[in-house]
């Protein structure tokens, strides 16, 4: 019996940017976006962005350049672009997050669960993201990691250091039970 094997194509950014739709592109291999993400998961992006720019508006004065950006595309490399749903940037020049944010905020969709809890966790990692933020619009819960050492740690903290001298306390519990109401 003749063996078939395949191999899958692999695209570059240079694809993904003549693409329609939502799209992310992780080591040379699509995932589409849509549907469009459902009421229950906007409500949380936005209740958590809200919480976020306040807090980073607050302390302008020591967080200098620092800001949320909503589905951004964030060019990693030649095959790999992913949109995280928030992340906190400093210093941010052009169209794209073209270094690794302060915090990454996920919130989870049933067709995207499985890779913002792997495959996004790890590339996160990797890449050094101080803290990644996974939160579940269901359930009204969420995970905070930190990054120690090169590995992800599960913590329980409001106050996320962004740099030297800025410290923001984001209330995510408040977050959830405001959505609960």
């Amino acid at each position: 019996m003749r063996s078939l094997k395949y191999d899958p194509p692999s695209y570059t950014v240079a694809d993904y940017n003549m693409w329609e739709g939502q799209w992310e592109l992780i080591d040379g291999i699509p995932y589409a976006m849509s549907p469009s993400p459902v009421h229950a998961h906007q409500r949380m992006a936005k209740a958590i962005m809200r919480e976020m720019d306040r807090e980073l508006e607050a302390t302008v004065s020591a967080c200098g350049d620092c800001e949320v950006v909503y589905e951004l595309d964030w060019v990693i490399s030649k095959d790999t672009v992913v949109k995280p749903d928030l992340a906190v940037v400093c210093n941010h020049e052009g169209d794209f997050i073209n270094k690794a944010p302060i915090i990454i905020v996920e919130v989870l969709s049933p067709s995207t669960a499985l890779k913002d809890r792997q495959t996004k966790h790890d590339i996160y990692a990797h890449l050094g993201v101080r803290y990644y933020i996974i939160a579940d619009p269901r359930a009204y819960t969420y995970t905070v990691y930190e990054l120690i050492g090169e590995k992800y740690e599960a913590i329980n903290t409001t106050s996320f250091l962004i740099h030297e001298g800025c410290t923001i306390t984001i209330d995510l519990n408040a977050v959830m039970i405001g959505l609960q109401a």
